[in-house]
């Protein structure tokens, strides 16, 4: 009888060190995830403030008024209607296609 209790005492204590390791490693590999989250978060933050930088710097880029000063520093201006012809379209004799002449 004695044998047997010892036995079973072996059991539970066993059982009840293997609960203690199996407990640490839960714990241990819940905090291991909340580092990478919190990681995580701080890139996309991040990630997510640079995209609104870019979003600035990209409506910056392609105002109108920014790109107008430009030409016009570059001596650049629009086209006038004077430059403009209107053309026909004259069939292919050959195949039934249509070419534009142009000319300048």
């Amino acid at each position: 009888m004695k044998k047997n209790f010892r036995r079973i005492l072996f059991v539970i204590a066993g059982g009840f060190i293997l609960l203690v390791v199996l407990e640490a490693g839960v714990y241990n590999w819940r905090l291991l995830l909340s580092m990478r989250h919190k990681n995580l978060t701080e890139i996309r933050r991040h990630l997510r403030w640079r995209r609104d930088e870019l979003l600035v710097e990209r409506a910056l880029l392609l105002s109108p008024e920014r790109l107008e000063d430009i030409g016009a520093e570059l001596g650049m201006a629009p086209i006038s209607l004077e430059h403009f012809s209107i053309v026909e379209l004259v069939p292919d004799i050959d195949g039934g296609e249509l070419f534009v002449c142009m000319e300048q």
